[in-house]
């Protein structure tokens, strides 16, 4: 069994968010994922990178024709307009911060897109949604804050027979040393995250929840200038952005210029998978 332990609470990522959407926007930039650089000479900016990523999920999605994709932790919707804007296709987006969803439908309506990109409430355990409704389901960036194999299954009852889910995690890449282990283990748990997988646990976890792999690719190469800067800006920044938010970010701060995040075997990956026709 691939079952998550210890998987994290949907009340616990939903305080974890509260916070950290503020200090990623300042820190970051306003699309909360990971960035893709073509090589260690890409000097490419956090939000150029960060697209990229999200066009590589576009691309992965086959959405030419358009379709109805479901965004599982859309966060404030910016990969979910992006993708509005590549492809025809209607767009529903879920989170279990109600700020997000706000601030997501505010930026849906000031853009002119609210008539197929909508943002709503949700528990991804428990999609308010019926069978085989969507054709596309992103899981870009949140899956590690879920049971994986839990949310899986959930997510085959509500694509269509063909259908195909575009995920992103966090990797274990190699075998680490037992202090490597224990702090990223330690690590994961203040991100409410659930524990790492390597690529046989994805394969694994993919076949156990009924879907069909298509691909799964290890890009942490491409991926790695993002804890670098993020620790740097925060590193730059520090004085100014607890001045502004107050000493009670401080552990919040710490955890995000995790030295853990450079650990040589700690990720990223891309997963699809599809629901047999």
């Amino acid at each position: 069994m691939t079952t998550d332990q210890a998987s994290p609470s949907s009340a616990g990522t939903a305080e974890y968010y509260d916070i950290s959407n503020l200090i990623l926007i300042e820190v970051w930039d306003e699309n909360f994922h990971q960035g893709y650089w073509h090589s260690e000479d890409d000097e490419s900016s956090n939000r150029v990178a960060a697209e990229r990523m999200t066009d590589l999920l576009i691309e992965k999605s086959e959405l030419g024709q358009g379709g109805r994709v479901l965004d599982i932790g859309c966060g404030i919707g910016t990969s979910a307009f992006r993708l509005a804007e590549a492809t025809p296709a209607e767009i529903v987006g879920i989170s279990n911060n109600q700020a997000q969803i706000d601030e997501a439908n505010r930026r849906a309506a000031e853009k002119g897109v609210a008539d197929r990109v909508s943002f709503a409430y949700a528990d991804a355990l428990d999609l308010p949604y019926a069978d085989d409704s969507f054709d596309v389901v992103w899981v870009f960036e949140s899956l590690m804050h879920m049971n994986r194999l839990l949310t899986l299954r959930e997510i085959g009852r509500v694509l269509r027979p063909g259908g195909r889910v575009v995920l992103t995690d966090q990797l274990r890449t190699g075998p680490m040393s037992e202090e490597d282990d224990r702090s990223v283990r330690s690590f994961m748990e203040q991100m409410q995250a659930s524990p790492l997988l390597d690529l046989d646990g994805y394969r694994a976890l993919v076949a156990e929840s009924g879907l069909e792999l298509v691909e799964l690719l290890d890009i942490s190469k491409h991926t790695k200038k993002t804890t670098h800067r993020v620790i740097a800006a925060i590193d730059e920044r520090w004085d100014e952005l607890v001045a502004r938010y107050g000493e009670e970010i401080a552990p919040l701060l710490e955890v995000f210029r995790s030295p853990v995040g450079l650990v040589p075997q700690l990720g990223y990956l891309i997963a699809v998978a599809r629901k047999a026709s």
